[in-house]
Order: structure tokens, then C-alpha cells, then sequence
């Protein structure tokens, strides 16, 4: 037999206490003494009652919920990129007990992600930046009074962003390259990657000319399929840095195939540093994004926002060059 919930009328008259006092115990707002508090809360783990926070999200029209939206960029494959940005904004929210929703953004799906928005059952929105439709979101935001965060670039918005430097971190794989005397460097590259190939050629210095660009993509398959392109193209290529993890995995991948040594013949730098970077063989060196600090800087952020904060500036989270076996 399934025990009945135990309600808010109930609990109180368990307590001999009313329910508004139960209901300022576990809200922010009302007078009640800390010692009264304390023995609701603890009473209540006694009983295993807990506040029904939807109930209280009707009554007083607001919301702690928060949405992450995310463009899926990346198709046939996992998007590690945006799985371990998740990672911290799932983290950051839990801990700031705010009940959290996930949702891609498809061009066909933008009048849902907007519904959701704007029913108010939102209280504010974490948006991935790269295609017209985060932008969309962000607008509908916006217009509309709602607190929302940028993850990335995006245009016309600095002030509620969380940024990183993907110059900054191509190019201090383009200055490794250089030091440890590479002359015949390729760049693999990825989606919305223009400031990486600006550092990349920055790091080269007077090297910089001599880079073969190869349009690789996104995935495992993108990078493997590109190391024939770029021995082909560029036979005495000793240097590679990919767009991302992935692909550099992909193109390690098919140099060992063909049997190239991985840094022997070819030294190759990755881009974020996702998780299983370090475990690859031989374990990948990469620029460290810190995707997981992204994800709690956000959530951060949007709490000032949301907590009606006025002099709030964008942040950014920095990036390092990590060396491992691969270069």
C-alpha cells in the first residue's frame, strides 16, 4: 500500500504550528524566530515532509526553475563540448537548490523553447551561443524582462556573458609549436572558429604562412577522414592542431593506422580538454577550456541577475595549454 504524501495542513497540525509558519520556515520572506525555523526544518526530516515549491511558485508567480538552452551542432556523434558544460551547470544549480531544464534549440522546436520562456514558469534562461537561434532566445529574453546568461560570443551582448578566449588558447598552441622547432604546421578546423585560426597564425609567428587550413568538422570521423587530405596535400605536415579534442582524436587515429608516429613524425594539440583527453592514446595534449567552470560561472552569474544585482559586467574563464604525449 502506498503511504499518502504527507501535506502542508497536515504537517502543521502534527507541529501544532499554522501553515503559513510552516511556510515561512522554508521560504525567504515573513517573520519567524530562528529557533522556530529550525525546529520545522528539523521536524520535518523527522517526518519526511517536503515543501511543495510548485504549489508556492503558483501563489506567488515566481520561480526558482532555470533553463540551459543549447544549439546541437554536432550530428551522429556525442557533443562533449556542451555535455561537460552541462556537467557544471547541472552542479552550480543543484547546489543553489534550483530545480534545472534542459532543452536543444532546433529551428523547428523555437516556438516551444519561447512558450517556455515566456509562461512563467522560468525565473531565468542560460543560453550556448553559435547559431540564429540562440540568438532568437536571447532576444525573447530580453524583450520580455527575463534574466538570462550568454555562454560564448554573441553579437551585441557583453554585459551578461561568460566568455572564453579561443585566440588566447590556439595561440599558445601555435607559440609550442614554434619553441619546439616545427616548421610545416596544418590547422583542422571546426565550427565558429575564427578567432582560433587568428591565434593559431599569431602563436606561428613567422611560421604563419606556411599553415594548411582543412575544413575537418566536428567529429571522430571528420578527423580521421582528414588526415589523408592533409598528407596529401601537405606531405612533410610535422605539426597539426584540431578544432577540437574529437577530431584531433579522429586524426591521431588514422596517423597510427597508417604508420605514423604520434609525436615522432606528427606532433598534435587538441582544443577544450575534454575528460577522456588525458586517458587517449597517447593521452592528447590540448588547450584547457575549463568547460565545467563555464557552466558554474553562469549559473553564478544568472543568481546576481536574478537576485536583481545592477552593476554586473561579463565574465570570462581563462584557457592553458596542456602538455601531454601527443606533442
Amino acid at each position: 500500500m502506498i503511504k499518502q504524501k504527507l501535506n502542508i495542513k497536515v504537517f502543521a497540525s502534527r507541529l501544532g504550528v499554522s501553515t503559513a509558519t510552516v511556510s515561512r520556515a522554508f521560504g525567504t520572506k515573513g517573520r519567524i524566530s530562528e529557533k522556530t525555523r529550525r525546529m520545522i526544518i528539523s521536524k520535518a526530516e523527522n517526518f519526511g515532509y517536503r515543501a511543495n515549491y510548485h504549489a508556492r511558485n503558483l501563489i506567488s508567480r515566481k520561480s526558482q526553475n532555470v533553463a540551459f538552452f543549447y544549439p546541437p551542432l554536432i550530428k551522429g556523434e556525442p557533443d562533449y563540448f556542451i555535455t561537460e558544460i552541462m556537467f557544471g551547470v547541472s552542479g552550480a544549480s543543484s547546489h543553489n537548490s534550483y530545480p534545472l531544464q534542459i532543452h536543444p534549440i532546433y529551428p523547428e522546436s523555437m516556438e516551444f523553447c519561447k512558450d517556455m520562456i515566456l509562461n512563467g514558469s522560468i525565473s531565468g534562461i542560460i543560453v550556448t551561443a553559435g547559431t540564429p537561434e540562440s540568438s532568437g532566445l536571447v532576444k525573447t529574453a530580453k524583450n520580455n524582462g527575463i534574466p538570462y546568461v550568454v555562454i560564448g560570443h554573441m553579437s551585441g551582448e557583453r554585459q551578461y556573458t561568460v566568455t572564453f578566449d579561443n585566440s588566447r588558447g590556439t595561440m599558445l598552441a601555435g607559440k609550442y609549436f614554434k619553441d619546439t622547432g616545427k616548421k610545416n604546421p596544418a590547422y583542422i578546423g571546426g565550427l565558429f572558429d575564427r578567432r582560433k585560426r587568428i591565434g593559431f597564425s599569431e602563436g606561428l609567428g613567422l611560421h604563419a604562412g606556411r599553415i594548411l587550413f582543412d575544413n575537418g568538422g566536428s567529429t571522430f570521423h571528420d578527423g580521421f577522414s582528414s588526415f589523408e587530405r592533409v598528407i596529401k596535400s601537405a606531405p612533410d605536415t610535422d605539426s597539426v592542431l584540431c578544432a577540437n579534442d574529437i577530431l584531433a582524436m579522429g586524426f591521431i587515429k588514422a596517423a597510427l593506422s597508417k604508420g605514423y608516429k604520434i609525436p615522432g613524425d606528427i606532433a598534435v594539440i587538441g582544443f577544450d580538454d575534454i575528460k577522456v583527453a588525458r586517458y587517449f592514446s597517447p593521452a592528447l595534449t590540448t588547450v584547457r577550456l575549463h568547460l565545467d567552470e563555464l557552466g558554474e560561472k553562469s549559473v553564478n552569474l544568472l543568481k546576481r541577475i536574478m537576485n536583481g544585482e545592477k552593476m554586473i559586467s561579463g565574465e570570462s574563464v581563462d584557457c592553458e595549454l596542456i602538455v601531454r604525449d601527443s606533442a
